[in-house]
């Protein structure tokens, strides 16, 4: 069955039901049709009906509340977590500095080969 049988099935149906109501009855429905189509053409509440069932009800602003806090509680943890990384980092380059320091001072050469230039290019050529 494709869309327009379904559709035109269902407005048969609805036609049908609508010429056994009773005129009173006919009448508060168009009565309740008007308030409807009167709320929905202020722009206020068309905004709303618009996002019915995405949190554009009452509730919404709480709601939409809640959804900004978390994404901000996101946003501080990804950037503490950026800075803590970058804190990892240098500490780490310290110590290889100071690693690297102390092995070249507690090795046996002597103090005239660390002001020699070419042990300065041995140095540069021999690090990773």
């Amino acid at each position: 069955m494709n869309e327009k049988d379904f559709s035109s099935r269902v407005t048969a149906q609805l036609d049908r039901g609508a010429t056994e109501l009773k005129a009173g009855t006919a009448y508060r429905l168009q009565l309740a049709r008007e308030a409807a189509m009167a709320r929905y053409s202020d722009p206020r509440r068309a905004a709303e009906l618009g996002l019915a069932g995405a949190g554009g009800g009452t509730l919404g602003g709480a709601r939409q509340l809640l959804t900004d806090i978390r994404l901000w509680v996101g946003v501080l943890v990804i950037a503490a977590s950026v800075l803590y990384y970058q804190q990892w980092k240098s500490t780490q380059l310290v110590r290889e500095i100071t690693d690297t320091d102390a092995a070249i001072l507690t090795s046996d050469l002597p103090i005239e080969a660390y002001v020699d230039t070419g042990f300065q290019n041995w140095l540069k050529r021999s690090e990773p």
